[in-house]
């Protein structure tokens, strides 16, 4: 099962972590995984080449653990394009995990700023 945690401060979201692989078929097969991966990745690459931020990243591939925190010192402009991706990748989760209950998990977790 892919389990994804949504990290949310204040009312946004700050960040994810993701981990696992579904299950769902064998691997280089597996469309549920294909579809948590490409949506756990996008904002990653919105918020690099189109927001322009450094962004604190974690990640090992042999486990499909993937971390992504937003940098602290965000300008108004940044943090509404930062929550509208996280925003997008947490409804188009939300779709899959309504199919797919037994593979995929989403949670949110409140946390204070400082917590990151």
């Amino acid at each position: 099962m892919t389990k994804v945690q949504m990290i949310r401060a204040n009312g946004r979201f700050i960040g994810f972590k993701a981990k696992g692989h579904t299950g769902y078929a064998a691997a280089g097969k597996d469309i549920v995984c294909a579809g948590v991966s490409t949506l756990v990745q996008t904002p990653v690459l919105g918020f690099e080449k189109l927001v322009g931020l450094k962004l604190h990243l974690e990640k090992e591939r042999k486990s499909g653990y993937l971390a992504c925190y937003l940098p602290s010192a965000l300008d108004q402009e940044q943090l509404a394009q930062a929550d509208l991706l996280l925003n997008l990748m947490y409804l188009g989760l939300q779709q899959i995990a309504s199919g797919y209950q037994k593979y995929v998990g989403i949670s949110i977790k409140e946390v204070e700023k400082s917590e990151v």
